[in-house]
C-alpha cells in the first residue's frame, strides 16, 4: 500500500517532479491544447446555451439571450423562458447556471478590449482562445496538482506516471477539453481540493509541527475551501464533496475552519448565489424548474423543445438498463475505459486493508462520492437520457481525479509480466477509445454507433408515415372555388394557383383521387413575362420514358412528376394536373412521399403565429442524357391548416458519380 513519501518538516521534499513526469504532463496537454485549436466553435446547444451568455453579458451587458438565440447557428434548446413579472416582456436565458459564464465574459471582455475580436464575427478565433485559458492552463494545473498528491501518497515513479498517463490521454474528460462546458473545471477544482486537503493530512500526522508547517496549513485550509466550493459550484452533486471537506476542517483544526476555510468557502459561494441572482431574480437555478412553465412553453406559436423532447431525451428504460448503459454499456465508465477497472479493484484493496491512513480515506471517500452521485441520477426518472447526445456520463465526470487516485494500490501490485501487460492494454484500449471522440464530445461515442447499427439500442423517435399517404406535392385542395396561393421561388418567380369551381355535383376535396372532378387556374410569373394555364387533368404522359419493371411503373411516374419536373414540367408540357396532383394509383404502386417527421416554421405576416409542418421527400434515380445518372429529389412541408396544404417545396437535382448539387430550386409561400 502506499505510504506518505517522507515525514520530514519541509515540504520542500515533495515538490519537485521527475523530468519523466514534466515531460509527460507538457505532452498530454500540448495533445488538448491541439485539440483545442481544431475544435469547431459551438458544436452542441450545450456549450452554445453558455457561449450566448458571454457574448449577451459582453455586448449587450443583459443576461438574456434573445438576439443571438434568433441566429441558426447560435440557437439553443438548452434555455428557458422567464420573465419577472406579468407585465413584463417573456426573454430567453441560458438553462445553465450563470457563473461559469460570468467568468468566460470577464476574459472575453479583456480580449474584446485589447485584441478586438469578436464572438459573432471571429468565432472560431475566439472560443479557442478562451478555452485555452478555461480549459487548456486549468489542465495542466491538474496535472500537475495530480502528480503532486501521488508524492505525498507515497507513489512510485511507475505508478505516478502510469496514473498520469491515464489522466492525461486515457480519460473520458478529455473530449470535453474542447468545448465550453463545466465537467472540466469542476474537475480541475476537485483535483486541487484533494490535493490540500492529502496535504493538510500529511501535516496533521507530523509529531511536531513546525512554524513553517503551521503558515502553510493555513494557507492549505485556505485551497481547500476555495476549491471544494467551487466544485459544487460547478457541479451541484458535488456538495457532498464541500460537506466532506468541511468535516475534515472542523475535525482537524476549529481555529483555521473559522479564519480560513470558511471565509474562503463563502467566495465562490457568494459568487455563486449573487451570478444566479442577477440571472433569475432568485437562488434557485433554473435548470432546478426543469418541467414548469420555464421549460414548457409556446413561445410565437411554437412549443419549446422541453414540451415534447425526442429520441433519447424521450428515454424510458427501466433503472437496472440505465444502470447498465452508465456502468458497462454505450456510455459505461467501465466499457469506454476500460482502464478503469484496476480503480473498481484499487478500491477492494482498499477496503481489505486492515490498516487506515490517509490514502484508504480518501480512496474509499472517492468510491463512496462514486456510488451516491450514481444512485443520485438513478432517481431522476424523468432525465434518463445520460446527459444529451455526448460522448460519455459527463455529470459524473468531475469525480475523476478519485478514480485516478483509485488506480495507485492497483498498479503497484503489477509485479509481474502479465498483469502488466493487461494493464498496460487496458490504458491503450483507453487511450484509442477516449481519441476517437477527441473532437466530438457532443456526439455519440463508437459504442453507442456500433450498438444502434447492430440494432441493439434504438432511441431515435419513430417517424409515423402519412396516414392518408401524401402522393404529390399539392396532395389535398381546397373545397370551394375561388381560392389562391401564391409561391414565390430562389430564382424570384412567382407562381399562382387558383382553384375553380367544381364541374361535377358532388362535393370533392381531394384532388389526388378525384383530379377529373377539377379545375385549377395557374400563373407564372418569371421576369414579367406571365404564362397562364388551365389545364383539366385526366391521364399521365404516356411517352415518358418507364422503367424495365413493370411492377413500380405508377411509382416511377408519380415520384418523377412530383420530384423531379415540378413547376418546368407544369408549364413547358402544360401538364399541371401531372404536378398538382397524382392520379388513382394501382393497390401495388408506391404509397407517396417519405415522412421526414414534423417542425415549426415561423409566420411571415404575424411574428406571434408558426405554422406546424409536416415534412416529406421523394427522389427518382434518372440516366441523365447531358450529366450522366442523377438523383432527383423534391422536400415538402405540407401544412394543412392553409389552401392546398403545401407551405414550401424544394427540387434538386444531384450527380451520383459526385455529390454535387447541379440545380435546386426552393418554393416557398408568400401569404403566410
Amino acid at each position: 500500500m502506499m505510504k506518505p513519501a517522507t515525514t520530514d518538516s519541509n515540504p520542500m521534499a515533495l515538490r519537485s517532479l521527475s523530468a519523466a513526469e514534466h515531460i509527460l504532463i507538457l505532452a498530454a496537454t500540448g495533445l488538448i491544447c491541439g485539440a483545442i485549436l481544431q475544435a469547431e466553435p459551438l458544436q452542441s446547444a450545450n456549450d452554445r446555451s453558455r457561449w450566448a451568455t458571454v457574448w449577451s453579458l459582453v455586448e449587450r451587458g443583459t443576461f438574456q439571450i434573445d438576439e443571438v438565440d434568433g441566429y441558426t447557428r447560435w440557437s439553443t434548446i438548452d434555455k428557458v423562458r422567464y420573465r419577472s413579472g406579468e407585465s413584463e416582456p417573456w426573454h430567453f436565458y441560458s438553462s445553465k447556471p450563470p457563473l461559469l459564464s460570468v467568468i468566460v465574459a470577464g476574459f472575453y471582455a479583456a480580449e474584446r478590449w485589447t485584441l478586438g475580436y469578436g464572438l459573432f464575427n471571429d468565432t472560431a478565433f475566439v472560443t479557442r482562445l478562451l478555452l485555452l485559458i478555461v480549459n487548456g492552463l486549468p489542465f495542466w494545473l491538474m496535472l500537475r496538482s495530480l502528480c503532486r498528491c501521488l508524492l505525498l501518497l507515497g507513489a512510485s515513479l511507475s505508478g505516478r506516471m502510469f496514473v498520469v498517463g491515464v489522466a492525461g490521454f486515457g480519460s473520458m474528460l478529455n473530449p470535453y477539453l474542447s468545448t465550453l462546458n463545466n465537467h472540466t473545471p469542476a474537475a480541475a477544482a476537485a483535483m486541487l481540493a484533494i490535493t490540500a486537503a492529502v496535504e493538510i493530512l500529511t501535516i496533521a500526522q507530523r509529531a511536531t509541527i513546525s512554524s513553517d508547517d503551521s503558515g502553510r496549513q493555513g494557507r492549505l485550509f485556505t485551497a481547500l475551501a476555495f476549491f471544494a466550493s467551487l466544485t459544487c459550484c460547478f457541479e451541484l452533486p458535488a456538495a457532498l464533496l464541500g460537506i466532506l471537506s468541511f468535516a475534515l476542517a472542523l475535525i482537524l483544526n476549529r481555529r483555521l475552519t473559522l479564519t480560513r476555510y470558511l471565509p474562503a468557502a463563502a467566495i465562490p459561494l457568494a459568487a455563486f448565489f449573487i451570478t444566479n441572482w442577477m440571472a433569475t431574480g432568485g437562488v434557485q437555478p433554473f435548470y432546478a424548474t426543469y418541467g414548469s412553465e420555464t421549460y414548457v412553453y409556446v413561445h410565437n406559436g411554437i412549443p419549446s423543445y422541453w414540451s415534447n423532447p425526442r429520441d433519447l431525451d424521450a428515454n424510458q428504460e427501466t433503472p437496472i438498463v440505465y444502470l447498465w448503459h452508465c456502468v458497462l454499456g454505450h456510455h459505461g465508465l467501465l466499457s469506454l475505459t476500460p482502464v478503469l477497472f484496476l480503480s473498481v479493484c484499487g478500491w477492494f484493496i482498499t477496503l481489505r486493508l486492515r490498516t487506515t491512513g490517509i490514502q484508504k480515506w480518501i480512496i474509499l471517500a472517492g468510491a463512496g462520492l462514486t456510488i451516491i452521485t450514481l444512485g443520485f441520477y438513478l432517481t431522476r426518472t424523468q432525465n434518463y437520457n445520460y446527459g444529451g447526445n455526448s460522448v460519455s456520463l459527463r455529470w459524473m465526470l468531475w469525480l475523476s481525479p478519485f478514480w485516478w487516485l483509485a488506480l495507485v494500490p492497483s498498479v503497484e501490485r503489477l509485479k509481474t509480466r502479465v498483469p502488466q501487460i493487461i494493464a498496460a492494454l487496458l490504458l491503450l484500449a483507453s487511450i484509442i477509445s477516449v481519441s476517437w471522440s477527441l473532437l466530438r464530445p457532443w456526439k455519440s461515442s463508437w459504442l453507442y454507433e456500433h450498438m444502434q447499427a447492430a440494432g441493439w439500442i434504438q432511441y431515435r423517435t419513430a417517424t409515423r408515415p402519412f396516414n392518408p399517404p401524401r402522393t404529390s406535392v399539392f396532395d389535398t385542395w381546397p373545397d370551394a372555388g375561388g381560392l389562391s396561393m401564391s409561391w414565390r421561388s430562389s430564382d424570384h418567380e412567382r407562381l399562382i394557383v387558383t382553384s375553380a369551381e367544381r364541374t361535377g355535383s358532388e362535393e370533392i376535396s381531394d384532388v389526388a383521387n378525384n383530379p377529373q372532378d377539377f379545375l385549377m387556374s395557374i400563373e407564372l410569373d418569371v421576369g414579367g413575362q406571365k404564362t397562364v394555364l388551365q389545364e383539366l387533368p385526366r391521364t399521365f404522359d404516356e411517352s415518358m420514358p418507364k422503367p424495365h419493371d413493370q411492377q413500380h411503373n405508377q411509382a416511377f411516374v408519380s415520384a418523377k412528376l412530383s420530384a423531379i419536373f415540378a413547376v418546368e414540367v407544369l408549364v413547358r408540357q402544360n401538364s399541371a394536373g401531372m404536378f398538382f396532383g397524382a392520379l388513382p394509383s394501382p393497390a401495388n404502386s408506391w404509397s407517396g412521399y417519405i415522412a421526414a417527421g414534423t417542425t415549426w416554421v415561423p409566420s411571415l405576416s404575424d411574428p406571434t403565429k408558426a405554422w406546424k409542418v409536416e415534412r416529406g421527400a421523394a427522389r427518382v434515380f434518372v440516366d441523365d442524357p447531358q450529366f450522366g445518372k442523377c438523383w432527383h429529389r423534391c422536400d415538402v412541408l405540407y401544412c394543412d391548416q392553409i389552401p392546398f396544404g403545401v407551405l414550401q417545396w424544394k427540387t434538386s437535382v444531384t450527380s451520383d458519380a459526385t455529390g454535387e448539387v447541379l440545380s435546386s430550386k426552393t418554393w416557398r409561400a408568400e401569404q403566410h
